[in-house]
């Protein structure tokens, strides 16, 4: 009996560093298009588009849900908004770059922040855009939400009713930590004219937040969402709470 006891003891403790690998990463999605308007003439602008998203292994947990969300968005921008971008921007130099960074890896999430720099004659913007996967709950092509990363809707939950009432409960509760966190301000963050009523507008936390390396949200706002011209060297506005503090007060 002790030696049955033994063994299951070191399967067990085999399988452990297996349950705790991150999702392997392959060679990137990418795609790249830098097409002068006029060939032989350099003056009628050239457009260049730039792309970079992290491309899961197909045969890990997670990892063909993750792709397919990858491969759609890649597809579809490449389809249907570039060649818009190309029109609107004929005979002007103008670039759009994407690129990402992983945040989150873990054998139950994987969290990416994409970054998105766009430069042409009518804005030069920097915007973050975050998106959340679950690993062994997660459906292909498809995020996965914050009322389920917080545990307060099940993963298999389709009743649409329900799902609008717990995202509004997470997102008021969320807004309500975020102004809190603004005020105390201990970095002393230029947030320009900010006020609790201006930040309901630009503040959505189920799709302005992705998750740390341990697991726990980080809420942003884009620097453009307080400012008409962004004052140069402004990032991301980050707000990182813990997932047990959110929970406390849902």
């Amino acid at each position: 009996m002790k030696r049955v006891l033994s063994v299951l003891l070191l399967l067990s403790l085999l399988a452990l560093p297996a349950l705790a690998d991150p999702l392997p990463l392959l060679e990137d999605y990418t795609a790249e298009i830098a097409q002068p308007y006029d060939e032989n003439d350099p003056s009628a602008g050239t457009f260049i588009y730039r792309c970079r998203y992290p491309h899961a292994d197909d045969s890990s947990a997670g990892g063909s849900e993750i792709n397919a969300f990858y491969e759609y968005l890649m597809n579809d921008t490449l389809d249907n908004y570039i060649p818009l971008l190309q029109d609107a921007y004929e005979g002007y130099d103008s670039s759009m770059i994407v690129t990402y960074t992983v945040t989150c890896n873990n054998d139950e999430y994987f969290s990416v922040l994409i970054r998105t720099d766009r430069d042409n004659p009518d804005l030069r913007l920097t915007t973050w855009e975050g998106h959340v996967f679950s690993r062994t709950k997660g459906s292909p092509g498809q995020t996965y939400t914050l009322p389920k990363v917080l545990g307060i809707l099940s993963a298999n939950e389709n009743d649409e009713w329900l799902q609008n009432r717990q995202t509004e409960k997470a997102n008021s509760v969320i807004r309500e930590m975020v102004w809190d966190m603004i005020q105390d301000n201990p970095e002393g963050l230029d947030y320009g004219d900010v006020t609790e009523e201006s930040l309901d507008y630009v503040f959505f936390p189920e799709e302005n937040f992705y998750l740390d390396e341990n697991g726990d949200p980080v809420f942003y706002l884009q620097p453009g969402d307080f400012f008409a011209e962004v004052p140069e060297g402004t990032g991301l506005f980050t707000f990182p709470i813990a997932l047990e503090d959110i929970l406390d007060e849902l």
